[in-house]
């Protein structure tokens, strides 16, 4: 089994930040990547991939915040974190400060989407990463995925039940039209 990266509890927050700001916005992290370092489109993924030890330098870290339009007292936590040692690092696909459309965001670029999947699913799906305070219902993510299928990131595929009912599934663009 690979083994993970390290870093520490501040930096995997910045990590973590960064990484919600982006998707927030519809940044893909190869777009961000390119913006900030002029070259490299793999940085970004390199930094968030969660079995490597690579962070954001302070200068990288400066041109994110800028080219996201956020606040650096926006990024920092707003309570101390634990202790500053080396911890395994993570990539969680569905962070609590994130929105229901930077979450289908995330799953989009996590490849969730490759297999067709109802609205109960993604539900069920975002849920099991959040607390029992935080649940959200089948109808939250309805504008969201209509949204998403208006702009061409996701598709449509209705396939009939047993008992003649349709069933909306959503499924990656590009995957789909290739089964077709």
């Amino acid at each position: 089994m690979k083994q993970k990266g390290r870093v520490t509890p501040f930096t995997q927050y910045l990590i973590d930040g960064i990484r919600v700001a982006r998707l927030e916005q519809n940044i893909s992290g190869r777009k961000l990547s390119l913006e900030i370092t002029g070259s490299n489109p793999t940085r970004i993924g390199s930094i968030e991939n969660e079995y490597t030890n690579d962070r954001y330098s302070p200068e990288l870290l400066q041109r994110a915040i800028d080219y996201l339009h956020m606040r650096v007292e926006d990024l920092f936590p707003a309570d101390i974190l634990a202790q500053d040692t080396l911890q395994e690092k993570t990539k969680i696909p569905i962070l609590r400060n994130m929105s229901i459309r930077g979450a289908l965001l995330s799953l989009l670029e996590e490849g969730y989407f490759h297999t067709p999947r109802l609205r109960s699913e993604i539900t069920a799906h975002y849920n099991s990463f959040l607390g029992p305070t935080l649940t959200r219902k089948d109808s939250d993510f309805s504008a969201q995925l209509e949204q998403m299928y208006n702009e061409g990131l996701l598709h449509k595929v209705e396939p009939v039940t047993d008992w003649g009912e349709k069933l909306i599934r959503f499924v990656t663009k590009r995957i789909e039209s290739r089964n077709s």
